[in-house]
């Protein structure tokens, strides 16, 4: 769903996509057991540019253990549990910089993962390496996954 008033010079971006391409995929590793010590881990593919992710690590946020936020409710039906984390990628185009992810387990097995990083005031062309491979742009994007039995 493109939203045309938001995204200058024709960029393929939508209210539920900026940054990421609508073909990029995310897989996650997960496991709540650990979500305090090692929780586990994003990687995409699918970008014209470098991946924004690569194996990186979902880094716990300590405090959340003992905040109400770490409680965080999303409004709809079929949520089970959500979390929080960051995402400090060692390469690519958020190199360095922190990503907030927000991952909802859903019923049926389904997986909703929300990844932000910056305030999404630089909009770029998922297609154009220059800004993305300089780590100009913000990022938006919103992945459903279905979990993978073991």
């Amino acid at each position: 769903m493109n939203d045309p008033l938001n995204c200058p010079g024709g960029i393929d971006c939508s209210f539920i996509r900026r940054g990421f391409a609508s073909g990029v995929t995310l897989d996650l590793t997960f496991d709540p057991e650990l979500q305090y010590e090692n929780p586990g881990t994003i990687s995409t593919s699918g970008e014209s540019c470098r991946p924004t992710f690569t194996d990186t690590p979902l880094l716990p946020i300590p405090a959340l253990a003992h905040d109400q936020l770490g409680l965080y409710e999303f409004p709809g039906g079929g949520r089970v549990r959500n979390y929080m984390f960051v995402a400090r990628p060692d390469a690519g185009p958020l190199a360095g910089r922190d990503a907030m992810v927000f991952l909802s387990l859903l019923r049926g097995g389904t997986i909703e993962v929300r990844v932000v990083a910056g305030p999404g005031l630089v909009i770029c062309d998922p297609t154009d390496c220059g800004p993305i491979d300089a780590g100009q742009c913000d990022y938006f994007g919103v992945f459903s996954l279905h979990q993978e039995p073991l």
